[in-house]
């Protein structure tokens, strides 16, 4: 499965990876009011499972090569921000030297 994934050949600079419990991510899926049909915590669960079997490998293997960046999703929306800015800015501005800036 993670072949398939990197068959691309684009190699990441680094992986964001939203580390959470999924007693938090179902409360807060659960407890957003937009009236999704599908949350419902059958359907999250089934969501968690897919994630597990399909895209955890890949965030492993990036992993493995020192590449994932692990940000504390289970704070406060604000303070996750400012994890994601301190990861992305130093990145951005290596890329403004190439006349593409990411935000």
């Amino acid at each position: 499965m993670v072949l398939g994934y990197l068959q691309t050949k684009i190699e990441p600079t680094f992986v964001l990876f939203f580390d959470c419990a999924e007693e938090e991510m179902e409360r807060r899926l659960l407890s957003r009011n937009q009236g999704r049909e599908d949350d419902n915590i059958e359907t999250i669960r089934k969501r968690f499972k897919v994630f597990l079997e399909s895209s955890l490998p890949v965030v492993e293997y990036y992993d493995s090569k020192g590449k994932v960046r692990k940000i504390d999703a289970a704070r406060p929306v604000g303070k996750v921000f400012e994890s994601v800015k301190a990861i992305v800015a130093p990145e951005n501005e290596k890329v403004k030297g190439y006349g593409r800036v990411l935000w």
